[in-house]
């Protein structure tokens, strides 16, 4: 009996550090976000990790749609922090293409190229619809949901 306890408080204990731990993450990015915000209109794009590391990256920009400056994380741990990125300064976010990324690395590449594919989504009055993540794939997978029936 000792033994379910024991793991019980494991799992209780690690459930809260993870809880914790994703506070501090979000703290973080809406820090980087109302920095970028006060400079202009914020293009984000994510690239889910899944089994290798995602990526996030935020840049702030002008009414035309030009980069002023831009912010990125990626990791796969909630160890992750925001590290500047000014790779794009002064290009114009819509008109970002994979010659422009060469060089990066996957996931980092994926988001660069997922926040010009948001912006232009927007700027034609469009809706930017969230792809769903690795386990929610699975799940749909397992019992035989299909998104596209959704739709």
């Amino acid at each position: 009996m000792s033994y379910y306890l024991l793991i019980a408080g494991a799992l209780l204990t690690a459930f809260i550090l993870q809880f914790l731990f994703s506070m501090i993450q979000m703290k973080a990015f809406n820090v980087h976000y109302g920095r970028l915000r006060k400079i202009g209109r914020v293009a984000i794009g994510k690239s889910k990790g899944g089994f290798h590391a995602g990526a996030m990256v935020m840049f702030a920009i002008d009414k035309r749609g030009m980069i002023k400056e831009g912010c990125f994380m990626r990791g796969f741990t909630i160890f992750a922090r925001f590290k500047k990125f000014n790779d794009f300064n002064g290009k114009n976010v819509g008109l970002i293409t994979k010659e422009d990324c060469k060089g990066m690395e996957y996931s980092l590449r994926r988001s660069v190229l997922n926040a010009a594919s948001n912006y232009n989504t927007i700027m034609d009055g469009g809706e930017v619809v969230e792809t769903p993540g690795l386990l929610t794939r699975i799940a749909d997978m397992l019992l035989g949901k299909s998104r596209k029936a959704c739709k």
